[in-house]
């Protein structure tokens, strides 16, 4: 494990993956106090407080091919899982790759893949919320600090998630799918009870019944189970 930390970047997983491209190691961290160009998943924005939450990228080569690749998404909210919840109860995985606490959102992922003669290399940005106590304009977000009255050490948090996902590679190099699909929907936020969505435009009541190997998620509305890809139908809680 190789964790490089810079003050100030605009964008971790823009210069990890320039790295990638120039034979950067697996294993290989890049960490900002300062992200001022986070991005994530879907193309939204994230957007932290300087020098109060965590942000960094980790390189992973691997030999998974791209229809592999959604095991590797449920995999790395799984370890991040794990991690976290040495610190607190009341975490869940929100499909697709965000992680809640106590109904929260407390972390969001973003995960680049490409392939090479080597096989495919996966940049994967992470950012949780670790010591921010002000979140007026996102009412659905909080932080560890807010959820257990205490303050953490930024580097403590990262080395401690990182080490997680070396402990549990080898359910990706065993390629044990149906292990990390069965755990992935286990701990999946809303899953099995009521919950409205935004489909269309409109609002409806639905249920989460699954997660699927493609990506998409199962959601049964008036009896019957739908099939949706991301930003198709919008969880409201």
């Amino acid at each position: 494990m190789k964790i490089i930390t810079f003050d100030t970047l605009p964008n971790t997983n823009d210069y990890l993956s320039d790295l990638s491209k120039k034979d950067a190691n697996s294993w290989t961290v890049i960490h900002t106090y300062n992200q001022t160009e986070g991005r994530g998943y879907a193309g939204n924005k994230w957007i932290e407080e300087e020098n109060k939450n965590l942000t960094f990228s980790l390189l992973i080569k691997s030999d998974l091919e791209y229809m592999e690749l959604i095991y590797l998404n449920q995999w790395i909210a799984n370890s991040i899982y794990k991690s976290l919840s040495q610190f607190s109860k009341g975490f869940e995985i929100k499909w697709p790759n965000d992680i809640i606490l106590n109904g929260k959102k407390i972390c969001g992922v973003l995960v680049e893949n490409s392939k090479s003669k080597d096989g495919m290399n996966s940049v994967i940005g992470i950012g949780v919320n670790l010591n921010q106590t002000d979140f007026n304009h996102l009412p659905k977000a909080t932080s560890l600090a807010n959820e257990t009255d205490k303050v953490y050490d930024i580097m403590t948090i990262l080395e401690h998630i990182v080490l997680t996902f070396k402990n549990e590679y080898y359910l990706i190099e065993d390629k044990n799918f149906d292990e990390i699909s069965s755990y992935y929907n286990n701990k999946l936020f809303r899953k099995d009870v009521i919950s409205t969505f935004i489909k269309n435009g409109v609002e409806v009541k639905g249920i989460i019944r699954e997660a699927t190997n493609r990506g998409t998620l199962i959601v049964e509305i008036d009896n019957e189970r739908l099939e949706f890809l991301h930003k198709q139908i919008e969880l409201v809680f």
